[in-house]
């Protein structure tokens, strides 16, 4: 009884290894090279051509039978040498080492999870002796929602795994259970073969109940309780009959007891709802009686919904595995969770150990059971996770544009547009360009992109495959061809023109050849006489250009042979014949061509007399007006062709002379009538020339209006001073009716004219132009002399000494002055001259602050130095302050005082003369007021003396004293 109790807690404790192992596998799992299948497929057709990352055997060491293949560094070549051995069932590859593997059964060679390995199942175990859901090496469970509940001793267990595999076959350790067959003696002494489950001849060499396999050596020996060490190792034995000692225990209890204080397998997104503890005892126990805790575990599944379907149509199991010294266990499932859906599925058996669930929807189901016995009880919770379609990764498809092409040289380059590559998840990781076949020596630069570009291309065949692959490693190619043409390189064809005949006393011609062709260029020209020539002699010039220079002809004819050259050598040649012959003395017969007629606004016509006949090189031509309504514009007179323009409505007589020679007397006329016409009339156009601006002084300004233009002719003009213009100013010489108008005496402002224009029909336009007249840039420093004497009798050698006079007077002792007369003229009336000038020195012009010491200057010497009186001296621009009392008043150069503000008689005529303005004074006072020296005070003080004073007025007006003039 208690061997099989025993041997049951053994399988059970190493289903429930298992178990926790495989819960950290995922989902999904990147497959195999497209290539590698291929290559694969006809030899060891693959049973699974996914590559499962980080994944080893959850039997670890007792899985079969292993071989390290050391010349195998990558999973091709591990792949490789698992397929040509026809035992190997597993390929596996941790960091760069590689073990095969031969599975002796299919229970002991599940997939879990192991940190930086990679596996890839080649072979299907044979499966005739197996039972249950072991039909092949089962595949990892892709359970998303699970988490991986892993501890120091699971990764030293997975980490040991890892390392017994990568050892080479004759050190694998001997401390693992062997695989044995029920009935046959494959056990050693103090061992026995204990089946892996119901009804199934393969199994496990285990050690006896009374005994414990040495790790030293191991051997199965018998317990001493008198030793520690064997103490130890028989404890070790009871709970973990792997052998692996306390850390395998402790992986066990953390992972799949039952107890409270271990964490729960199962972690799903909704809360799993506890009733009651997992580990209390059942309520029909007596607490009189000890009850034993069961060690309680289930293995959880996970399937894959079939493409296209909403339920899994396969029956799924779930398994509960309890571990004690009771038999006779009942059973009692219970469902905690399931997903939300219409379709909740079914579940049968739930009494039994093993239940059967049908119709399951997407969604984790969560399951408990809990294990009674008559003195022991213990409880679990299970899941079954129904995952979503696995999504079966297509290859890319390498599409390139376009798929073939031809191109001819001088054309070198191509693009190839690889961009229009497909792949099902849209995601092209590669792009790589691979030349198949080329030229020799033609090298493809290194592009990954999804266009190529081809340079430098040389003639010949190009077949160059695109391959892409997406993100798992799966590839797609296509291929396109490129043929590159030699170019063909044709012959030069010579041309060296017609014949031509020469007429004496003419001996000299130029033979053109650059008429002559070839499709990539002429290298060389060569002129050489030919073999029919008279034998005349004659001079010639650039041979070794298109142009031969023929001079010294002489009379007879001559044969001249070009031949060009291209490039590559190939040349063309032909021949030219010139014939010289007698003068020709006869006069050629002018064609001036047939009569024209040409419609406004069109007003020009070409003159053709290429009609001509006995026409000779000599040949001159001589065009012509002979009448019509206006003259006429010629190009040229002296061409065969002549182009004249400027016509207008009316009809027009053009004549043609022509003569041979030198001797134009002996020549024939010809003439030709052009009518011009005008269909319909359009008005003219009237244009004033554009404003501008003119700067003082400046005698006559004149505004051009000759643009204007008609479709025949402009017949009449007028100039018109718009409102707004300036009045000053006149017109001269009846300009206001002509295209030019012209006017005089301006002076600074604005001036705006309007030009009007008709034609014959009366239709008229106008246009306006504006003018601004500037002061010239020293018009302040003008100054204006007026002298005794009559414009009329003034000669220029008084000027002249009238001039010199006033330099000497103004002069200083550090500059020269010069006057720089700017105007000479005659007042009304009195007829005395006036002159307009500046005074000008090294340092620029000025004047106003010299005319007054002019005045003066010429005053208190002597008027009489002068030829001629000087009446009076000013600036032309008044600029008197009016002692800031007043204004100059331009014309009269007069101050105009304001109000209770008068003119300071005594400064005027007794002093120096100059106009001022200061306050008035009560009669009586004039004399002493009068002076400039009066300040602002003084006048207040006076003003208030008269007040004091008390003198009213009668009438209410104030008496003004008479000023004495």
């Amino acid at each position: 009884m208690m061997k099989q109790t025993f041997l049951r807690g053994t399988f059970l404790l190493f289903g429930l290894l298992f178990h926790l192992l495989s819960q950290s596998l995922v989902c999904c799992s990147t497959s195999l090279d497209d290539s590698l299948l291929k290559e694969l497929r006809q030899r060891c057709p693959l049973a699974d051509p996914h590559i499962h990352e980080d994944t080893v055997l959850s039997g670890a060491k007792d899985a079969g039978k292993y071989e390290v293949i050391t010349h195998a560094t990558n999973l091709t070549a591990c792949v490789h040498a698992c397929c040509n051995s026809s035992k190997c069932h597993v390929a596996l590859l941790h960091k760069e080492n590689c073990v095969t593997v031969e599975c002796f059964n299919a229970e002991v060679c599940q997939l879990t999870a192991g940190f930086g390995s990679s596996l890839v199942v080649v072979r299907n175990v044979d499966s005739r002796n197996l039972e249950g859901d072991a039909q092949m090496i089962a595949q990892p469970s892709d359970n998303k929602t699970h988490e991986s509940v892993k501890t120091d001793t699971e990764d030293d267990l997975l980490s040991s795994d890892i390392k017994s595999l990568t050892q080479p076959t004759n050190s694998t350790p001997v401390t693992k259970d062997r695989t044995c067959e029920i009935g046959l003696m494959d056990c050693v002494k103090n061992e026995q073969c204990v089946s892996l489950g119901n009804r199934r001849k393969n199994g496990l060499c285990q050690c006896l109940p009374t005994f414990y396999r040495k790790t030293s050596t191991g051997e199965c020996v018998e317990k001493e309780s008198t030793s520690p060490m064997a103490s130890k190792e028989a404890e070790s034995t009871t709970h973990h009959p792997d052998g692996n000692g306390g850390k395998a225990n402790s992986f066990v209890e953390s992972s799949s007891s039952s107890d409270s204080a271990s964490p729960s397998p199962v972690v799903s997104t909704n809360e799993v709802p506890q009733k009651e503890s997992l580990s209390s005892p059942p309520p029909n126990m007596s607490s009189q009686n000890p009850v034993e805790k069961l060690f309680v575990s289930i293995h959880n599944k996970t399937v894959s919904l079939e493409a296209g379907c909403t339920f899994y149509e396969k029956r799924v199991t779930l398994s509960a595995y309890a571990i004690g010294e009771t038999l006779g266990y009942k059973y009692e499932w219970t469902l905690l969770q399931q997903p939300d859906s219409d379709d909740h599925g079914s579940v049968s058996d739930t009494n039994s150990q093993t239940i059967t669930l049908t119709h399951l929807t997407q969604g984790v189901y969560i399951f408990k059971v809990v294990v009674d016995a008559p003195s022991a009880h213990g409880e679990a919770v299970g899941n079954v996770t129904v995952c979503s379609p696995k999504r079966i990764n297509q290859p890319p498809k390498a599409v390139i544009v376009p798929p073939s092409q031809e191109i001819k040289l001088p054309t070198s380059g191509v693009i190839i547009d690889g961009s229009g590559s497909t792949d099902d998840d849209d995601d092209i990781e590669s792009y790589h360009w691979e030349m198949v076949t080329a030229p020799l020596g033609y090298k493809l630069s290194d592009q990954t992109g999804p266009t190529l570009q081809l340079t430098d291309l040389i003639p010949g065949t190009y077949r160059i495959m695109l391959r892409v692959k997406d993100k798992e490693g799966l590839e797609g190619n296509a291929t396109t061809v490129v043929n590159v043409i030699k170019e063909t390189d044709y012959p030069p064809t010579a041309n060296a023109g017609g014949a031509k005949i020469v007429y004496l006393p003419q001996t000299e011609i130029i033979l053109c050849g650059n008429t002559s062709t070839d499709d990539h260029g002429i290298e060389e020209w060569e002129w050489t006489k030919g073999p029919k020539d008279s034998g005349k002699a004659v001079d010639m010039q650039d041979t070794r250009t298109p142009f031969l220079h023929l001079s010294n002809l002489e009379e007879g004819h001559y044969q001249f042979i070009l031949r060009v050259t291209d490039s590559i050598g190939q040349s063309s040649n032909t021949s030219v014949y010139v014939y010289v012959q007698k003068p020709n003395l006869a006069a050629p017969k002018a064609n001036a061509g047939e009569d024209v007629q040409i419609v406004l606004p069109n007003t020009t016509v070409v003159l053709d007399g290429s009609h001509s006949t006995d026409t000779t090189q000599t040949t001159h031509w001589l065009w012509k007006q002979i009448s019509g309504p206006n003259y006429a514009q010629f190009s040229k007179t002296d061409e065969v062709k002549v182009n004249v323009s400027g016509l207008t409505k009316g009809k027009y007589l053009f004549g043609l002379t022509t003569w041979n020679g030198d001797d134009h007397t002996v020549n024939t006329t010809d003439n030709i009538t052009v009518t011009v016409i005008q269909d319909k009339n359009v008005p003219p156009k009237a244009n004033a020339g554009g404003d501008f601006s003119v700067i003082l002084p400046a005698s006559v300004v004149r505004v051009d209006g000759s643009k204007s233009n008609d479709d025949v002719a402009v017949t009449r003009w007028l100039w018109e001073r718009d409102a707004t213009s300036l009045a000053a100013g006149k017109v001269i010489n009846g300009s206001d009716h002509s295209p030019v108008l012209m006017f005089t005496d301006v002076v600074a402002g604005g001036y705006v004219w309007k030009l009007t224009v008709w034609d014959e029909q009366g239709a008229s336009n106008s246009d306006t132009v504006s003018i601004i007249v500037k002061e010239g840039p020293h018009h302040l420093d003008e100054v204006e002399v007026v002298v005794g004497g009559d414009i009329g009798s003034m000669s220029y050698s008084q000027l002249s000494t009238l001039l010199q006079k006033l330099e000497l007077f103004l002069h200083t002792g550090d500059s020269v002055v010069a006057i720089h007369l700017i105007s000479l003229t005659g007042l009304p009336h009195s007829g005395h001259v006036t002159l307009t000038f500046c005074l000008c020195w090294e340092r620029g012009c000025q004047g106003t602050r010299y005319c007054i010491n002019a005045w003066h200057q010429v005053m208190s010497e002597s008027s009489e130095l002068l030829d001629l009186p000087l009446l009076s001296v000013d600036t032309v621009v008044c600029q008197n302050n009016c002692s800031g009392h007043g204004e100059c008043i331009q014309a009269t150069r007069e101050c105009r005082c304001r109000t209770w503000w008068m003119e300071s008689f005594i400064r005027r005529h007794m002093e120096d003369g100059i106009q001022n303005c200061v306050k008035s004074r009560p009669p009586g006072s004039l004399l002493d007021s009068a002076s400039e020296s009066d300040s602002d005070a003084e006048i207040l003080f006076d003003s208030r003396k008269m007040k004091h004073k008390g003198d009213k007025q009668r009438n209410g007006y104030h008496k003004l004293a008479r000023i004495r003039t």
